[in-house]
This record gives structure tokens, sequence and C-alpha cells, in this order.
């Protein structure tokens, strides 16, 4: 476990450590104070690979929601009327979504059924917690996309927010529950699917 999201806080310390031991050398001429700022830029390099190297939970997390929106959008495009009325293959979408979680799957096929999501999705505004031993997840976010709407054509760019719960099964995180968000307040939303919400 790496002792930070992101190299920027240690990089930015080692830098400040740096710039005052070269402020100390230039007034006192020693070689040791230009060997440390050698070291502080050594190491600010070493932090930033390791940084790089090592994947938090949170990070993995974060990669598995962008990853899932990347093939919603994709399979959103592909499945339409025929697969509404004939069935069509099972999509490669419910492999991000944990096996128990059928009210999730039901309302992921409904939406890739009924909405074409474009190629331009945004995610933003992401931030996940982990609970139970990092074993779960919630993730809440903003995505913004061009849709179309099978019952009304295109609807242009929209805006959306969502909280998705994430269960780690067999080292791999999986979607346990999808809630749609207010994209102001925050508040849960009714699922536009069902009358159940």
């Amino acid at each position: 476990m790496w002792f930070t999201e992101t190299a920027w806080p240690p990089v930015i310390i080692l830098g400040v450590i740096g710039v005052l031991l070269f402020l100390v050398w230039m007034s006192k001429r020693r070689a040791g104070h230009l060997a440390g700022v050698f070291a502080c830029l050594g190491l600010c390099g070493t932090v930033w690979l390791v940084e790089q190297l090592v994947v938090t939970e949170r990070e993995l997390v974060e990669q598995r929601l962008y990853d899932f929106a990347t093939i919603v959008q994709r399979e959103s495009l592909q499945r339409g009327i025929a697969n509404m009325v004939l069935g069509g293959p099972e999509p490669k979408t419910f492999e991000f979504i944990s096996a128990n979680a059928n009210d999730v799957r039901e309302f992921v096929r409904q939406a890739m059924d009924m909405v074409d999501i474009q190629d331009d999705v945004r995610i933003s505004d992401v931030r996940t917690s982990l609970t139970n031993n990092q074993s779960r997840a919630v993730t809440q976010f903003r995505a913004t996309a061009s849709v179309s709407v099978a019952a009304y054509g295109n609807v242009g760019r929209q805006p959306t927010r969502w909280e998705l719960t994430w269960q780690r099964e067999n080292g791999i995180w999986k979607v346990t529950s999808v809630m749609r968000l207010n994209f102001m307040s925050g508040d849960p939303m009714a699922n536009p699917f069902t009358s159940k919400g």
C-alpha cells in the first residue's frame, strides 16, 4: 500500500526542501548542501516512478468505472429495438456487474435498449470511498454525453450524476447497486425505466 494517492504532495515537499538547500548552498557554498539538492531531485523522480507503479484499490475501482462507462456506451449503440424484441446475446457490460445484482442487470439492459449513448461521454467529479477492509467501494461521479432516446429521438447532451456500489468478487470489482442522483443536489432519483425507483 502506497502512502499517498498521488505523487504531488511528496514531490512538492521534496521540491521545497531542495529549494531551501539550494538557497543555503548559495550563501555558504558547502558541497553537502548541493548534494542534498541533487538528492531531493533524485527522490522526486523515484517517488514519481513508484507512484506510477503502485496502484491503490481506489485507483482500481476508478479504472473499472471508466471501463464500465466505455462498454455501456459502446453496447448502447449496438443494442436496440431488435434486441428488445428478440433478446440477443448477453451484454459484455454484465461482466462488470455482480451475479447477484439482478436489479442492476435489468436496469442496465433496459437503459441500453432505450438509450443510445454517443462516444462523447465525459466522466468527472469522481469520488470513491472504500469500506469493509477495502472489499466494498462507493463511487459518485458525473457523466455527460449526447444521447438519443427511443421514444424521443436525439435529446442532445445530457448531464447525469450517479452512485455505484462495488464489491470485490474473486479479486475483481463488480457493481452491486446503481443509484441515479439529482445532478445539482445529489438526492436519489427514481429509476426512469420502472415505477419502483
